[in-house]
């Protein structure tokens, strides 16, 4: 939710030092006279859990114990943080190789209305920071981080059944990717460009898959946070290597992938 478009109540809540030795008509004045309004954009609100989000949190349940000792432990004690809290859509949580003592970093990220990734503001963060207390090892330091956003589009070039319109086909190619892709991804997961012809390959009216490119997206409606995508891409050229504090987000498909039928 953007700045200031929380503006109304349902039930307020408030209360008078003594309401019997006040004027009833300037009380009710008051009452009707209250106001909101959101002074920091709401995010980590949402809550959009699809099934196999909910299976692997769950399998995480029993080991942590309510104790965090592994990394893993941690990522499933603030994947339970109450959602009044706010609610993180993605973390990860890393030993800090740098540093000398047992200091964690988790990276974590919420989503936004519309179902797309945008960093934790400051109450989300120090409201996990609170959370955290209660299930860390003692001498473990947390701090915690702003996830990055990747965002990116997918170019193709693919060879057409001759018997069929190029329209047809381009527009079911394109559909096939959305579905494919549409997924969140976690942090650090690698994006497979062998993935993209897999998917365009099931396509019965196409016959063959001459190329796919990776683009990125920066600025305007997506991520300001950025990364060389193409020196990214590993040696063998099937996938490209993602950070562990990025996710990769396709945020826009049906205007993010393009392709051009021959």
């Amino acid at each position: 939710y953007s700045v200031g478009s929380i503006n109304k109540m349902f039930t307020p809540l408030y209360e008078f030092p003594d309401e019997t030795i006040l004027n009833r008509t300037k009380l009710l004045d008051a009452i009707d006279s209250i106001e909101v309004e959101n002074e920091e954009k709401v995010v980590g609100d949402t809550v959009t859990v699809n099934s196999e989000e909910i299976k692997q949190r769950i399998y995480g349940v029993f080991p942590a114990q309510k104790r965090a000792v592994t990394a893993k432990d941690y990522e499933t004690v603030i994947y339970s943080m109450p959602a009044k809290f706010g609610y993180i859509k993605r973390c990860r949580v890393a030993r800090d190789d740098a540093s000398v003592k047992r200091n964690l970093n988790v990276y974590v990220l919420c989503e936004d209305r519309n179902g797309k990734l945008t960093k934790a503001n400051d109450t989300v963060k120090g409201n996990l920071k609170t959370w955290l207390l209660q299930y860390k090892m003692i001498n473990d330091s947390v701090d915690i981080f702003d996830g990055q956003i990747i965002n990116y589009g997918i170019n193709f070039t693919a060879v057409g059944d001759q018997n069929k319109s190029k329209y047809d086909i381009l527009t079911e190619a394109v559909e096939t990717l959305k579905l494919d892709f549409s997924k969140v991804s976690e942090f650090g997961e690698p994006l497979f460009i062998t993935d993209v012809y897999t998917s365009l390959k099931r396509v019965d009216s196409v016959v063959d898959v001459i190329n796919v490119e990776i683009i990125e997206k920066v600025g305007g409606n997506y991520s300001d946070s950025f990364m060389n995508i193409e020196s990214s891409i590993s040696a063998d050229k099937r996938y490209i290597v993602v950070p562990q504090n990025v996710v990769m987000e396709l945020k826009y498909p049906s205007t993010d992938i393009r392709g051009s039928i021959l």
